[in-house]
Order: C-alpha cells, then structure tokens, then sequence
C-alpha cells in the first residue's frame, strides 16, 4: 500500500515540478490520439505501436530494473 501511495503522490508532484516533461507527454497522448483516428483502418496497429514505442525507447535508452521499487525510487528523488 505504501508504494501505491508513494507512486500515486509521484504523480501528482510531477506536473508542478516539470511542467515541460508533462506538457509533452499529454502532447504525444493526444497526438497517438489524433493519428488513430485519422487511420481508422490500421488504429490498432497505430495505437500499439504509438503505446508501446515510449517503452521501448525507455529500455534502449537503460531503463532501471527498480524502476517500480518504491525503496529504490524515493532513494533517487531526495538524493537529487
């Protein structure tokens, strides 16, 4: 419970403190929006490619195994 909680308040301070990396993240939402609409025909494929290509590029890029370890996630916040 304690780790929903944790996670849950991450993203509630998250807007206040980085405005431009939510600003995006609701601009790319609503892009993969936009172009499932507009390619009625392929929205599946269009929308499981648009979901799934922010993940990937997470884990090209080195996402952390702990990444969903509330311990390990409030160690990098208040450190930084």
């Amino acid at each position: 419970m304690k780790g929903f909680l944790y996670f849950s308040g991450s993203v509630f301070r998250w807007a206040p403190q980085k405005p431009g990396q939510f600003l995006m993240f609701h601009a790319y939402i609503l892009l993969i929006y936009v172009l499932t609409f507009a390619a009625q025909s392929a929205s599946g494929l269009i929308f499981t490619l648009g979901i799934c290509a922010p993940l990937f590029f997470a884990i090209c890029r080195g996402l952390p195994t702990d990444c969903l370890d509330y311990k390990s996630a409030i160690k990098r916040e208040f450190n930084s």
